[in-house]
């Protein structure tokens, strides 16, 4: 039976199942035998380098040499795919130009630091500091999601936000893809972008200057006790509104970018499932309708910079171990959404079912636990619109196929 399933593929978890295209025919033809009908195969991840030959972005093989020099493996799977009669989308890692522990100059992030996104927090000696990210690993930031492996760029930049469009128009219309997958179309957490650039950027969003900064939008403190507090200044929510209205203009003008192609090709954003604290990461994936509840620095103003009404599809991630709203409470967890079930009963909330939820899993939260698993596989069929399963490396290392069939 084919169910609404897509496979993602990260670069680096399932790097010799790309290099071996005798080895990913032989995935593929799983996929077929598991119902799987829509793969995702990863194209530029999070080092800033990609598997096709662009004219824009370096080739893996220069960030990594097991790659084959100028080999398009996404030409070749796209084919192999269809052959099948596979669906296949490619997956930007957008606003990420590079890593820490793999430097490598040709990445975007160390080519042109100054598109470096700079973190808010505090330095060793207790003093608020603003640092760009390959220089903040000593310091203490708030709300930030991610652990700074990978080097964020600045999305309010004009001119990063100018390349990150070119990336996709170029794969979007030299390749016959279903559809593009965009990932990390974000901030790397609350404690980004402080750059003079985003100051200047902010003020004009305003209409007015700033000259506490950047305390008026938040102070940081550690009690004496070591704990971290945050401090909302008056321009929290003008300044939350700001990022996501960021955001919102981003995809706003891929979306016209792909409208104007005479071909289909399917915008699909990926975006965690946490909304009440998704305003650390600035991009609001609710619908333009929904009137935030959640946050308490705003107005219905915020709504204007929902995105939900722009994409194809939304896949949320449903990354939580407990599936069910009742095995959440039970195991302590702070809210109904910190489950599958939760999670999907949020994004139908705020996208107001505007656009089709393709519910996403994180397979290692399952490692172990197999009838978890497929308890969360049927939930996501219960609550959305799909399954989407993060990432394939998990299902071959675990020989999961068979729990994809009913």
């Amino acid at each position: 039976m084919i169910k609404n399933y897509y496979l993602w593929m990260e670069i680096h978890a399932n790097k010799n199942r790309i290099l071996n295209s005798k080895y990913f025919e032989d995935v593929l033809d799983k996929c077929v035998q598991s119902g799987i009908s829509s793969i995702i195969l990863s194209v530029k991840d999070t080092s800033g380098f990609c598997i096709y030959n662009s004219k824009i972005v370096p080739h893996y093989s220069y960030f990594d040499p097991d790659f084959e020099k100028n080999k398009d493996y996404l030409d070749l799977y796209i084919n192999m795919a269809h052959s099948k009669n596979l669906k296949i989308y490619a997956a930007v890692d957008v606003f990420s130009e590079g890593n820490k522990e793999n430097k490598n100059i040709l990445s975007k992030a160390y080519e042109k630091p100054e598109w470096q996104t700079y973190m808010y927090g505090i330095d060793p000696n207790g003093n608020a500091s603003i640092r760009p990210i390959t220089d903040s690993d000593e310091m203490l930031t708030f709300d930030s999601i991610d652990d700074f492996a990978d080097i964020f760029v600045n999305p309010v930049r004009e001119d990063v936000q100018q390349y990150e469009t070119n990336v996709i128009k170029e794969i979007a219309t030299n390749y016959n893809i279903d559809g593009i997958v965009l990932d990390r179309v974000r901030f790397v957490g609350l404690a980004a972008d402080f750059s003079d650039y985003t100051k200047d950027k902010f003020e004009r969003f305003i209409g007015e200057k700033v000259y506490n900064w950047p305390e008026d939008i938040y102070k940081l403190k550690i009690s004496d006790s070591g704990e971290k507090q945050i401090i909302y200044g008056d321009l929290f929510g003008n300044w939350i509104t700001f990022r996501a209205s960021v955001i919102k203009k981003f995809i706003v003008g891929i979306r016209e970018i792909i409208k104007k192609l005479d071909k289909k090709v399917e915008l699909i954003d990926y975006a965690g499932s946490w909304y009440p604290i998704y305003y650390q990461v600035g991009a609001n994936w609710a619908s333009e309708k929904y009137i935030p509840e959640d946050y308490p620095w705003v107005g219905k103003e915020y709504s204007k910079t929902g995105y939900a009404e722009y994409l194809d599809k939304l896949m949320s991630g449903f990354y939580y171990p407990d599936v069910t709203i009742d095995e959440a409470i039970k195991n302590g967890k702070p809210a109904y959404w910190y489950s599958v079930e939760g999670s999907g009963i949020m994004a139908s909330k705020v996208t107001m079912n505007v656009v089709p939820i393709i519910g996403s899993l994180f397979v290692k939260q399952y490692e172990g636990n197999p009838e978890n698993f497929k308890k969360a596989i049927d939930m996501c069929f219960k609550k959305s619109q799909g399954c989407m399963l993060f990432d394939l490396s998990y299902i071959e290392d675990y020989n999961w196929w068979r729990l994809l069939i009913d």
